[in-house]
């Protein structure tokens, strides 16, 4: 494998995490306890279900969540939540440092 599709493939589990829906549905399944379906997990977004299904579709072709079985429930988990916690952290370090950085530059601006 070429160092290239090594990018590639780093960049299709980026992309899934850069829609602000489906951050926000990881983000939600790293706080909760126990896997959530896809009707739970629509509720607490007020979205349709077969919305919340599409974004769970791609988090799961990139290997960022988990399907697990109950009954005839198919119920959805963070597959690696540290890795998943490791990226969260750093994308809120850097959201840090941009808004200090707007900080300083409104500082300068004033009068």
């Amino acid at each position: 494998m070429s160092e290239l599709t090594v990018f590639e493939f780093k960049v299709q589990i980026v992309k899934a995490l850069a829609n602000p829906l489906r951050l926000a549905i990881c983000e939600y399944l790293m706080e909760v306890k126990e896997p959530r379906c896809v009707n739970h997990i629509a509720r607490h977004f007020k979205q349709n279900q077969s919305t919340i299904s599409k974004h769970l579709s791609i988090l799961q072709k990139e290997g960022v969540i988990a399907l697990k079985k109950e009954g005839s429930f198919m119920r959805y988990y963070i597959q690696n939540k540290a890795a998943l916690q490791c990226f969260i952290d750093a994308v809120n370090g850097l959201l840090k440092y941009k808004i200090e950085q707007h900080s300083e530059a409104l500082k300068s601006l004033e009068i």
